[in-house]
């Protein structure tokens, strides 16, 4: 995650910092000349670009969103999602709120059956699924080593 964020500060020309420990709800908030300018989410899934289309939306736990939108809410900066995809080597981005904390991303919830956490068990928890109409594609560089921003598709409004 911290080579993840590290590359994408180095794109966005902000530097990336830690809230609290492990358990804190949120991964990162990314700060330009002394300010916040906006809260991240970071996830890495071994998966490709291809695979991620197949699965036709991005499956986030609605927690995650709701908590980033309240703080994007507070804070007035935007919320985004970051997925880093390990065999494509791309990032997926998505804007969930604006500086205002309004929603700006298309998703559904629903109440599925998922993996409880990394260590694995089950959970039945309200899921969020990502429309991909407003996902962005950051192409990577292997080893999350930020040498060259390649490719930046998508609008304005998803710069950082």
């Amino acid at each position: 995650e911290k080579a993840l964020a590290d590359y994408i500060g180095k794109i966005y020309n902000a530097i990336p910092v830690d809230l609290g420990d492990k358990t804190t709800r949120m991964d990162k908030l990314f700060i330009r000349d002394g300010r916040v300018v906006c809260i991240a989410e970071i996830k890495h899934r071994e998966m490709s670009l291809s695979d991620l289309y197949q699965f036709g939306t991005y499956l986030i736990s609605y927690d995650k969103i709701d908590r980033g939108v309240a703080l994007s809410r507070i804070l007035h900066v935007p919320f985004f999602l970051f997925v880093y995809l390990i065999h494509s080597d791309d990032i997926a981005l998505f804007k969930i709120s604006d500086e205002t904390g309004k929603e700006v991303c298309n998703y559904t919830v629903e109440k599925t059956e998922t993996k409880r956490n990394c260590n694995g068990g089950m959970a039945i928890r309200e899921n969020a699924y990502i429309a991909f109409d407003g996902m962005t594609i950051i192409k990577g560089d292997t080893n999350g080593a930020a040498t060259e921003h390649k490719e930046r598709t998508g609008s304005e409004e998803d710069k950082v």
